[in-house]
């Protein structure tokens, strides 16, 4: 036998290999028709009878591996998306700071040494968008500039908010028939407990220090911490914890600020609103996402004015999904049915419980779920579903979404 023909014989084994693997693997991964076929079924029984019963409806599933669409219904349709906007917010925070990120607090001082334990001159407390900073952190703070050797303070405590600017209320007031000015929270870059501005940061910081036997001589003023200022000390809270926290509970103040932050880092401050926006829209157009598709004006879905379809939820959650570092940190910061977050009490003794990782969503005449489910086959799916322009109590929409969540954990191909 001939080195030619050997080799000949073994190129042509390699292609019989190749093909028993392909096939192999393209049954291993198929998902039958008749599984999809009983699937849609099942989830047109949901969703046609509300649509009948004039409730705008949307809703698409996808399987996360193999990237095949197995529902949809209406899902070009343009939606008011509530609270699901933050989990947009929360993707391009993990993709643009990276899931090991900590968001700080600083002191600085205008003082070059301080070795001599005498500020002389200005203690400067800045905030970089922390919406989880509390009164716990401050006491901490005061405690680590002492721990320097700090007793005296000369000149003054000031409060540096500028990071943002000062559109406190976001977009309070901007819109006709949006949503009313009591639900926007109050938004800094220097937020004390979810509700305090940058002097109440600033006045108990300074009570603090005088608790730990500081001698603060000048008062508590705003202004801007001056180029080379030098670090005194730091607080911080970890990303993953100020999302699982905005994305368990739905909190809107969190949503809000981390939008702002991701403007602040990546475009410009004091970052606007709109420096947010710019950042989001530049995420989800790298995502390919049609951005005549979808409107996002803020992170937390308080607007009525923001707009998005299926698609988008898609792109994204697949995008999420395919980030395998990042993906961990994601999913579980999404609330857990019947376990945790604004599911905690949804789909218990179902086959959803514990098998579903997703966002919701409320406001007027609008009802939203979207996220994850594991299903039978321990494979996971990529779902959304929305209902606008119902009226009245959201509850029978959210017995829907349930419906729609529950079938999937039971769905295997």
């Amino acid at each position: 036998m001939n080195e030619k023909y050997i080799n000949r014989l073994r190129a042509a084994l390699i292609v019989v290999f190749v093909f028993i693997f392909q096939f192999t693997y393209s049954q291993s991964g198929k998902i039958g028709q008749d599984k999809i076929d009983e699937l849609r079924t099942k989830l047109d029984g949901i969703c046609q009878p509300l649509k009948d019963a004039g409730v705008k409806v949307s809703c698409k599933v996808m399987h996360a591996d193999y990237n095949k669409v197995l529902y949809e219904f209406d899902p070009e349709a343009e939606m008011i998306p509530a609270s699901i906007t933050k989990l947009i917010t929360g993707a391009a925070s993990y993709s643009k700071l990276g899931a090991n990120y900590n968001i700080p607090t600083i002191a600085y001082t205008d003082d070059s040494n301080i070795k001599d334990g005498v500020i002389n001159g200005n203690l400067y407390l800045k905030g970089y968008g922390d919406p989880d900073l509390n009164s716990g952190d401050i006491q901490t703070l005061a405690e680590e500039i002492t721990k320097k050797g700090i007793k005296e303070i000369t000149g003054n405590i000031v409060a540096d908010e500028s990071y943002f600017d000062n559109r406190y209320k976001t977009l309070s007031g901007s819109y006709s028939g949006d949503t009313g000015p009591s639900y926007w929270p109050y938004v800094s870059a220097l937020c004390l407990d979810k509700s305090s501005g940058a002097m109440s940061a600033g006045n108990m910081l300074s009570s603090s220090l005088t608790g730990y036997g500081v001698n603060v001589q000048g008062t508590v003023i705003s202004g801007v911490t001056p180029a080379g200022a030098k670090e005194v000390a730091q607080v911080s809270h970890a990303l993953y914890d100020v999302l699982a926290y905005m994305l368990k509970e739905s909190d809107n103040h969190s949503a809000i600020t981390m939008f702002k932050l991701l403007g602040a880092k990546f475009k410009s401050t004091p970052a606007t609103i709109e420096d947010g926006q710019e950042v989001v829209i530049s995420f989800l157009t790298e995502l390919g996402i049609d951005r005549y598709s979808y409107e996002v004006l803020e992170g937390s879905g308080l607007t009525r004015y923001n707009k998005v379809n299926a698609e988008l939820y898609m792109k994204l959650l697949k995008y999420m999904y395919d980030d395998r570092f990042t993906f961990d940190y994601f999913m579980n910061s999404l609330s857990i049915a019947g376990k945790d977050g604004t599911l905690r009490k949804r789909m218990i003794g179902t086959e959803a419980e514990g098998n579903v990782y997703a966002k919701t969503g409320t406001l007027n005449s609008v009802s939203a779920l979207s996220g994850y489910t594991i299903d039978k086959d321990n494979e996971i799916l990529i779902f959304y579903i929305v209902m606008n322009g119902f009226g009245g109590n959201a509850t029978d929409m959210r017995m829907a979404q349930d419906d729609v969540a529950i079938t999937l954990a039971g769905f295997s191909r």
